[in-house]
């Protein structure tokens, strides 16, 4: 049917469309109008012409007194660098400042570039989030859902449609960004590759983005902001990380490779990257080998994110993540961290150190820390899933039948307690740094105290799961946001408490033991060493809490189970 006013090959376009998304095409259609348009192309060029303006304000004095007693500096003048200060500046035959564009152009070009990374990634996960509380809150997305659309296919419409009016204004900046990159002498090359990589990352973003509009609806109108003030915060932090050569040494480097900024070289025409290496392989000494590897690790996360997508757009209540796809996360995040530990001065440059090693096992627990955080939000289910598992699985054991099914459904089944499998992906975990501290030249005493510190880790994760799995069986309606914060808390509050009670470690080593800063302690004892017998006691702590929080999630869950299989059984 011919819509007035629309030219015949618009009609046609949205035809397509629509036959090829409909999601995508209902997004447009309400956004995709003359004042919004209009507003996105005033704030894209007014942003240039601001940021372009600011820059030429760096620069130096056009004219400069050639008859001055003292020499005078810039950052853009084209003299001779003296030790640390700015190089000197030259005078042409009008006694005007000769001024190094190719420097100027490559510092404008970097600020639009972080300007734009910002912008996108930050701005289009707020946009996402934003978008999709709204249609939880207007009670649309149940109607989205029962659409004939797959899942895919209504989130692709989302991430591609929501913010179009975003992609908008920053292809505006392409030409501007363009012209800088070709002034400064960059190779067409690497601008490309900076875009595809900005693209890929772009998509990770706002995939984690849907997946957290999805998840976080408990969080209210602090969702958005909180979803795109975390991603503002590590792009920021990532950025200062760049400017400390360490951090490159080390499996921090991994905050690096989902920063794009990480892709822009400098004056020298060197980039960030250019020492990294990968279980010793020099990835940094080629661009097209690092862009490639940068985005499969793009695509890795990616993957997870979608493959939780399908499951919570599907159903509310199931689990972020399966038990068999957290196994296969975890492994894939250890291996990734893992080659970044400092491989090459540690094992094939034979120049051991104990303190390398304690350093590169400290970032890597911090790494798995962040990681098991995410697989208890991921694993542990809600009260009425639990409630379904428990009354099906006290009628199994009514009739005998679900005693040999226990184990395999605590490994593997979709609604049962997540607490085995936190455990079993922390075996995964320590295994491979059991693995790195093995192979790494070293003294047996140290590697001992390393495999104590790992186990401690480990023994802490396990606590924090069940922790999380006894708070989400509370009758409370708040109960996930009981969860997060006493979860939380009891993170951060002991070691808080401990310093200001016992500043010194050593004082209180078996308090300090049964809090999250254990790992480290057994590392960098204050007196020099850990007794065995304070260790061997704290580790009885660990198990009796364990066993305490494991006593009261069966007692609650046994609970359940009888009562709503009394209740089925006097209905029929």
């Amino acid at each position: 049917m011919p819509i007035f006013g629309v030219p015949p090959m618009m009609q046609n376009f949205m035809y397509k469309l629509s036959e090829w998304n409909p999601q995508l095409l209902r997004e447009i259609k309400g956004r995709w109008q003359l004042r919004n348009i209009l507003l996105a192309v005033a704030v894209s060029l007014l942003s240039q012409f601001i940021l372009f303006i600011y820059c030429q304000t760096q620069l130096p004095a056009q004219y400069i007194n050639s008859y001055s007693s003292y020499e005078i500096t810039h950052k853009y003048c084209t003299g001779v660098t003296n030790d640390f200060n700015s190089p000197s500046c030259l005078l042409d035959e009008y006694d005007r400042v000769i001024i190094n564009w190719q420097l100027w152009s490559q510092d404008v070009f970097t600020l639009l570039s972080f300007t734009a990374i910002l912008t996108l990634l930050v701005g289009g996960a707020y946009l996402l989030i934003s978008d999709l509380a709204t249609e939880e809150r207007r009670a649309t997305l149940n109607f989205i859902r029962l659409s004939p659309q797959s899942p895919e296919s209504i989130l692709y419409g989302k991430m591609l449609g929501v913010p179009i009016l975003l992609y908008f204004g920053l292809s505006l900046a392409i030409p501007f960004h363009l012209s800088l990159g070709i002034n400064a002498q960059i190779p067409l090359i690497q601008i490309l590759c900076f875009y595809g990589v900005l693209i890929v990352s772009s998509i990770f973003y706002y995939s984690g983005a849907l997946l957290f509009g999805l998840v976080g609806t408990w969080l209210g109108g602090f969702q958005a902001w909180l979803g795109s003030g975390l991603i503002l915060g590590f792009l920021l932090l990532a950025k200062a990380a760049l400017r400390d050569s360490r951090t490159g040494n080390y499996p921090f480097t991994i905050f690096h490779l989902f920063s794009p900024n990480y892709f822009l070289n400098d004056y020298s025409g060197e980039f960030e990257f250019a020492g990294i290496h990968w279980f010793a392989l020099p990835l940094g000494s080629s661009l097209p080998i690092m862009v490639c590897f940068n985005i499969l690790v793009y695509l890795i996360g990616t993957y997870f994110f979608w493959q939780s997508l399908n499951r919570c757009y599907r159903d509310k209540n199931a689990t972020m993540l399966s038990k068999k796809q957290s196994y296969l996360l975890t492994s894939c995040f250890v291996i990734l961290t893992l080659g970044f530990a400092n491989w090459q001065s540690q094992f094939l440059d034979k120049s051991y150190s104990y303190l390398g090693l304690k350093e590169n096992l400290a970032t890597l627990m911090f790494l798995d820390l962040g990681l098991f955080l995410y697989l208890i939000a991921a694993l542990t289910p809600n009260r009425q899933t639990l409630q379904d598992w428990s009354r099906y699985r006290h009628m199994y054991m009514y009739q005998k039948l679900g005693k040999s099914k226990l184990i395999s459904d605590l490994i593997w089944g979709e609604k049962s307690p997540g607490i085995l499998a936190i455990a079993i992906n922390a075996i995964i975990a320590i295994s491979c740094l059991i693995f790195f501290t093995l192979v790494v030249p070293g003294s047996t005493s140290d590697k001992l105290i390393v495999l104590l510190s790992v186990v401690f880790a480990g023994s802490l994760a396990i606590i924090y799961a069940a922790l999380a799995q006894l708070l989400l069986l509370m009758k409370n309606e708040q109960r996930l946001f009981w969860a997060n914060g006493m979860v939380g808390t009891v993170i951060i509050l002991p070691p808080i408490v401990l310093a200001m009670l016992f500043s010194n470690p050593g004082n209180q080593p078996f308090l300090w033991l049964l809090s999250v800063a254990a790992p480290i302690i057994i590392l960098y004892p204050s007196t020099g060493y850990i007794p065995t017998m304070t260790a061997f006691l704290a580790l009885l702590g660990h198990g009796g809490i364990l066993g305490l929080l494991m006593f009261q999630i069966t007692r609650q869950l046994k609970k359940s189970g009888e009562s709503a299989t009394k209740a089925l059984l006097a209905g029929n």
